[in-house]
Parts: structure tokens; sequence; C-alpha cells
């Protein structure tokens, strides 16, 4: 198939570019929107708008359909979106009810139109936000839930290894770019006091942490981010504490490379609309302990990880509204990844069941095969076969 695309970024990898039998024409600099966007953000201040709608003087090539990531198309040609959130994707406007805004009445038009021929959520926690949105909007909603379907992520099996169950360290690696909303801080001040309690010695674990402390800005903690002398303290028990092995960044290779070698993977994040480092882990047998926001329940049950529980909204997410709030929800989830790495510790033979259990759930929900043929159905208007339900 010939497919157009609105762009090859990590998104699109992850979730549209995965047949290396289609042929993908990437309309990024073709798409009416790319530049409209520059100058609306840029000189017009206004928000950017989630479209896609190709020049008039290009062609769509002869295209067997149009596949976007979290935008509409508004211009000829049949389309399929995936999506992490919500479809339309409109940035809210100040003073402006979310329902009532104009913008977003006007794209899901677009959605429940004949040329929209699926819509696919990310995970089940996106398709459930997409059914909230729905529910404000009666007439759009029996035209749009026959197209809409969930389709999690494809992921190839990377390695297959026994877990260690007896003697020497354990080791432990964190993944997370942005630093502070992954919960770098959390795994730090875990790490941190379980050491200063007595509770393991520096000959028990190495914690690998690959994340940018300088990227200091966590959205979920909205107005009631951490103080630099707080990010201080992190950083210089970063640096200080002999467990920890800290990178700013690494190649994806190189990071794949230091999971191979892991026995535990860390998430404790505070904001995700997926988590497909958890993915990677998995795919190398290496079990994860996440938050539980989102869609990480799905993706990391217990047979394959460990859960950090926490308080959410209805989006599935944390909500912070106070600095006090903030602290609560801080000392819950490290003293809840405490304890799980201590009865990792004191109980050893988990990690052969649930490095396991990683594997089998990969081959059996992350199969890139059964996604492809899933994808394909949707493109051609089909029923999308469901996966296998436990």
């Amino acid at each position: 198939m010939k497919i157009i695309v609105g762009g090859t970024g990590y998104p699109e990898k992850r979730n549209i570019l995965t047949d290396g039998l289609h042929d993908y024409l990437d309309y990024r600099l073709r798409n009416v929107w790319t530049w409209a966007n520059a100058v609306r953000q840029r000189l017009l201040r206004r928000n950017k708008l989630f479209i896609f709608r190709p020049f008039p003087f290009f062609s769509l090539d002869d295209a067997d359909i149009i596949h976007l990531f979290n935008e509409v198309a508004t211009g000829a040609g049949s389309w399929v979106a995936t999506f992490e959130t919500e479809l339309p994707r409109v940035l809210p406007i100040r003073g402006i009810d979310k329902f009532t805004n104009p913008e977003l009445s006007r794209e899901l038009r677009h959605v429940s139109s004949p040329g929209c021929r699926g819509i696919i959520a990310i995970s089940e926690a996106t398709r459930q936000i997409q059914l909230q949105l729905l529910e404000h909007f009666p007439a759009e909603r029996s035209a749009i839930l026959p197209k809409l379907h969930v389709l999690h992520p494809p992921q190839p099996v990377l390695q297959e290894r026994i877990a260690k169950t007896v003697g020497g360290p354990l080791t432990f690696t964190f993944v997370g770019n942005e630093f502070y909303r992954k919960g770098g801080a959390e795994v730090v001040l875990a790490f941190s006091q379980l050491l200063r309690e007595g509770a393991l010695s520096a000959n028990d674990v190495r914690v690998n942490i690959v994340g940018d402390t300088s990227r200091t800005h966590n959205v979920a903690h909205g107005n009631f981010q951490d103080d630099a002398t707080f990010r201080g303290s992190i950083e210089k028990a970063l640096r200080e504490t002999p467990v920890f092995q800290p990178f700013t960044s690494l190649a994806n290779n190189a990071v794949l490379q230091l999971i191979r070698s892991t026995d535990v993977g860390l998430l404790p994040t505070w904001q995700d609309t997926y988590g497909f480092s958890v993915l990677e882990m998995q795919a190398c047998a290496c079990p994860v302990i996440t938050t539980n926001i989102r869609a990480l329940p799905e993706i990391n049950p217990d047979e394959a990880g460990w859960m950090i529980r926490c308080p959410l909204n209805g989006s599935f997410e944390l909500s912070v509204k106070s600095e006090e709030e903030k602290q609560r929800l801080r000392i819950s989830m490290v003293e809840q990844l405490k304890r799980i790495i201590m009865d990792i510790m004191k109980n050893r033979a988990q990690l052969e069941s649930k490095s396991a259990g990683s594997l089998r759930r990969i081959r059996a929900e992350h199969d890139p095969r059964l996604f492809q043929q899933r994808l394909n159905a949707v493109y051609r208007g089909e029923k999308m076969p469901e996966p296998a339900r436990k």
C-alpha cells in the first residue's frame, strides 16, 4: 500500500511506520498547517491546530490512505488517525469552556465524516477518555463509535534470558529523558533512603539512571514545580551515592544494551500517555516497576511487573492541586517503591516468573505481525480483528 503520513517522528515510528511492505510518503512539509501553525504561534500567539491538509498544488500521489498521529485530515482522500489522548486534539483557550470551543466542534465533524475510515486509540485508557469526550457530542458520537478501535503499539521480542534469582547485586535501570516527569527524583529518594536506613548496602544493588536532570519541568505538577533546593539535593545524591550510575543521554542501542543486563526496570512516572520504554524492557525479559497512570496498568499487569498505586482523576492521571498534595503523592510513591524494592531483594524467585510473564505478554499483545493485520483491516475499512482477551 502507498500511505501518506504527517511526519516521521518517534510516535509515527512506533505506531504507523511499521510495515516494510508499505510505501510511506512523508507529507509534513506539504501540509498547509505545518506552515500556518508557525505563523499562528510565532506571530499571532495563537494555539497550534492539529490539522492535516496538503497544499492544493500537491497531488496525493495515488495514495491508498492517509495515516496521521494526533491530527485530523480536512482535505481530499480517505484517512486514519492514531491518537494518544483525544481526537481531535484541541488546545484549551482561556475563558472558553472546552466543550463550547468552536474549533473542537468543527474538527469533530471531520472525524465523523465518511472520509475518516478509523480512529485508533493507543490504549483502552485512551479509548475511555475519547468516550468521555463523545458524550458531549451525541450527533457525532453515533458516527464515530463504529470507527473507534484500540491498538497497542507493536514490539518484537529483543532478548530471551533467565532472570537472576540467587547471589550477587541486582541491577535496576531507570530510563527517562525528562528526568523529573518520569520519576527520576523518586528513584533517587527511594534508594538513598534505603541506604541511609541500613535496609540496603552499596554491595546489594546497582542503579543505572538515564535521564537529563536539566529537564526540570514536570507537566504533572502544574503550578507547583519543584524548587532549586529540592533539585539540588536530588542531583547531589545522584552524583555522590555510590550505587548510582548516571547517564545524561544514551543512543537507543546503548539503552537497550543496558537493559539487557538489567534485572528490574524503573518508571515511577508522574505523567505518561503510554510508556514505550516499558515495552522495550519487557521485550528484554526485564520486568518493570511503574505507577498506575494511563496505559500502564494495561501493559504492566501483576504477572509481568510491579505497580505503584496512586489516586487518579477521570483521565487516569495524577492531579496536583497544591504543594501539600504533591508532597503527599511523592511520599506515597517513594514509600511504595521502597517496599517493592525490598520485596524483590528478599524474594528473588519472583524475578524469574515476572521476567517470563513480561515476554509472554509481549508475544501475545504486541506481536508485530498481528498488529499489522489489524491495522491493514482498518485501512481497508473492515472490522479490526480484536486480540484475544485473558
